[in-house]
C-alpha cells in the first residue's frame, strides 16, 4: 500500500470490476478504509484529495494495467470504516473520487458528471 501524503494508513477493502449495463463503461472499483480519516486531526479535504491521487496512481493503475478487461474509469473509495457496498450506512463517513484512464495515467473527473461526494453519519453528503 501506498504512503500517503496525509499520513493516514489506508488499506483495501475490495476491488471489483463494474461494467454498466449498456456496456459503455467499465468502472474499476477500489475501496479503502482508513480509521483515522475523520474526526480530531483527521486530514483535511485538499489532503484527502491528495491521498485518493495517490491511490489511483500507485495502486489502483497499475493493478488496471495488467487485467485483461478494459478500464474507462477508476473509482477511489475511502471510509471511515468498512462498509457493505451499495448500502447506506449512516455510521461510516465516505469520501469519492472518479478517475478516466488514459495513457497510463489517472486523469480526475473520470465522467462528465464525476465530483467528489463526502458524505457524514447523519446521511449529509457534500459536493465538491
Amino acid at each position: 500500500m501506498p504512503e500517503l501524503p496525509s499520513g493516514v494508513k489506508a488499506e483495501l477493502l475490495e476491488s471489483f470490476l463494474d461494467i454498466k449495463p449498456d456496456g459503455t463503461l467499465t468502472y474499476a472499483r477500489f475501496r479503502f478504509v482508513a480509521p483515522g480519516l475523520v474526526g480530531e486531526g483527521a486530514p483535511d479535504y485538499e489532503a484527502r484529495v491528495k491521498d485518493m491521487d495517490v491511490l489511483c496512481r500507485d495502486y489502483a493503475l497499475p493493478h488496471v494495467a495488467v487485467t485483461p478487461d478494459r478500464v474507462d474509469v477508476i473509482v477511489i473509495s475511502i471510509a471511515d470504516k468498512p462498509s457493505e457496498f451499495g448500502v447506506a450506512d449512516p455510521e461510516t463517513t465516505q469520501f469519492f473520487e472518479s478517475y478516466s484512464v488514459e495513457n497510463g495515467t489517472c486523469i480526475w473527473g473520470g465522467i462528465s458528471d464525476a465530483y467528489t461526494i463526502s458524505c457524514g453519519a447523519d446521511f449529509t453528503c457534500r459536493a465538491g
